[in-house]
């Protein structure tokens, strides 16, 4: 299952090297400034070279150390950026990540022509799971609803997103029959995974080309909750046809 990374920018090497090989002439340019011709000595040229190849060798080490301070600044945007996106619970991508991928995904749908459907995930009664046993035990079963997600997922096709308190999405390049071949699969391999027996209801909906983001994911919940009761000894809940 992937999770987004931030774009990097374009490091802007050319404008480096034009300075640095303006302050290499500049010895040469001051001596025909100050004589109003091209014709130094042997002393001046070999005085001129050794500035140039001082200016030079400057201009190299300020180029290293702003590419290394680049890079370390990048590194340090992209883990901020990486904290903003991710849930610190289950790891999985937040709403925010999941409403910045979501878009991409149905342009890549669309230029790809392939299909893209959503599954919306919540646990069935998670709150009588802390009332009884604590909310440590919840925590357990949220994240044991990611790592069900993660293994039945397909790695840099398929990514999931938690976007409430047991509430998950995910986005899948596949039509509605793999999307449900794929939520059978989870709610499987959750059910195996929940320390007390919990189960998952879902919503399965596949992207008409036409409805935007938002209505796609409202779409999804609504399906979600309209079966959320509807669940089958798997631990799924499923829709009926033609819904």
């Amino acid at each position: 299952m992937s999770r987004p990374q931030p774009p990097r920018p374009p490091f802007q090497l050319a404008p480096l090297l034009l300075a640095v090989a303006l302050l290499a002439l500049m010895p040469w340019l001051g001596g025909w400034y100050q004589r109003g011709e091209w014709a130094p000595s042997a002393r001046e040229a070999w005085a001129s070279s050794v500035a140039s190849l001082v200016a030079v060798a400057f201009g190299v080490w300020v180029i290293v150390l702003l590419r290394r301070e680049r890079a370390v600044h990048q590194r340090h945007l992209v883990d901020l950026e990486a904290l903003s996106l991710a849930d610190p619970l289950t790891g999985l991508g937040n709403r925010r990540a999941l409403e910045r991928e979501l878009a991409r995904a149905m342009l890549r749908s669309r230029r790809l022509d392939q299909p893209l459907s959503l599954l919306f995930l919540d646990v069935d009664d998670l709150k009588a799971v802390n009332d009884r046993f604590g909310h440590a035990a919840g925590d357990e079963t949220l994240r044991a609803v990611a790592t069900s997600a993660r293994q039945c997922s397909r790695e840099g096709t398929d990514s999931g997103y938690r976007v409430g308190g047991d509430e998950f999405v995910l986005v899948v390049l596949t039509d509605r029959r793999g999307a449900e071949r794929l939520a059978a699969r989870i709610a499987e391999t959750f059910l195996a995974r929940s320390p007390h027996q919990s189960r998952l209801a879902l919503g399965i909906v596949e992207w008409d080309g036409a409805m935007s983001a938002s209505e796609l994911l409202n779409e999804a919940d609504r399906h979600m909750y309209r079966h959320k009761h509807v669940v089958r000894g798997d631990g799924v809940a499923t829709e009926p046809p033609g819904d």
